[in-house]
């Protein structure tokens, strides 16, 4: 499974986690190692009253191009109607979810928002491309080791992009180092992950690599938007447990998201 969530966070198929910045059009997986690409996801991002959202995601599928919008489905230009099913591709709402599901083996879900995740069937390992990297089962080799050259994410998210014909759009600045960032950040964070609502979770689904995130959140986020971040971060790790098999209690109070 491959994902993105909240302030510009990513999960590869093998397991990285990553901050990108970026705010043009990007490659988030393509099958780019065999003469005919059987899928191609694209994906834009901005930022709108602060928080950052998918505006766009542009899927090439079985011969046909899907694009949605947050309000919208086109498919070949034409809006569809939902559910619809077509040559191995439908299309349905299901839970404040957008599916689009592909006979030769690929899942996407959107929630019109901030998160999206792929999951690809196996037979296509090792031979996808984008922001999803390189399904090679190893975290790290290829995407952020580049022959003997270390990329840092900014780089790695940068070689992803895709301007349209007439567009020039600036890559991302790199972080600076985060000024206000303070211990009392992990314990937040940690307090809920590790809570009574996941403990299905724990055992499944890496909980650290989230603890980092929500961490990341709280100290890229300026105060008025750090429980929108970090609550997207809860979100992910709970789509995540359920995803695995997990089960997820519910973790909203009504002092928490």
């Amino acid at each position: 499974v491959c994902s993105t969530w909240g302030n510009f966070h990513f999960k590869t198929f093998d397991g990285d986690v990553f901050y990108f910045p970026g705010v043009c059009n990007y490659i988030f997986v393509s099958n780019c190692k065999s003469s005919y690409e059987d899928f191609n996801i694209q994906i834009r991002r901005a930022m709108v009253e602060n928080a950052t959202v998918i505006t766009h995601v542009i899927m090439k599928l079985e011969g046909v191009v899907i694009e949605l919008t947050p309000s919208s489905v086109l498919l070949d230009n034409k809006l569809v109607q939902m559910p619809y099913s077509h040559m191995g591709v439908f299309i349905e709402r299901s839970n404040n979810y957008l599916k689009v599901s592909a006979k030769l083996g690929l899942t996407f879900l959107w929630n019109g928002q901030d998160a999206l995740l792929v999951e690809l069937d196996k037979k296509y390992a090792n031979q996808t491309c984008g922001l999803c990297g390189d399904f090679n089962g190893i975290p790290v080799s290829n995407e952020f080791i580049s022959g003997k050259t270390k990329l840092t994410p900014i780089q790695f998210g940068n070689r992803q992009k895709m301007d349209g014909p007439t567009e020039q759009c600036d890559d991302p600045t790199p972080p600076t180092s985060l000024m206000n960032c303070s211990r009392e950040f992990a314990s937040i964070c940690e307090t809920v992950l590790t809570s009574k609502a996941f403990t299905s979770c724990n055992t499944l689904v890496n909980v650290q690599d989230y603890i980092e995130t929500c961490i990341q959140d709280l100290c890229h986020c300026d105060s008025s938007m750090a429980d929108f971040c970090m609550c997207n971060t809860f979100a992910e790790y709970s789509r995540q447990c359920a995803h695995a098999g997990g089960q997820p209690l519910n973790w909203r109070t009504s002092d928490l998201c």
